[in-house]
């Protein structure tokens, strides 16, 4: 399944190499936020993370669905 993913802050280098030219990545069927960060992006539990999808607060259990558009941030942004 393919889902849009943007990364802001310290965390967007952690797109390289994973991101699709058109920001989105390919994920099994039934992949998870906490998934998506830990086994597709490699984001160490130790960063912590916001996520929005849909424009939406989720937390980390929620199950993602085709199309979805996922905002990750990081807890301390900065100003």
């Amino acid at each position: 399944m393919k889902v849009k993913v943007k990364l802001y802050t310290i965390l967007k280098k952690y797109a390289k190499g994973k991101i699709l030219g058109d920001g989105s990545i390919i994920l099994k069927k039934g992949a998870t936020l906490q998934g998506l960060t830990s086994d597709y992006l490699a984001i160490p539990d130790s960063i912590g993370v916001v996520f929005l999808v849909n424009n939406t607060p989720q937390d980390k259990d929620y199950t993602l669905c085709e199309g979805d558009e996922v905002k990750i941030f990081s807890l301390i942004c900065g100003g």
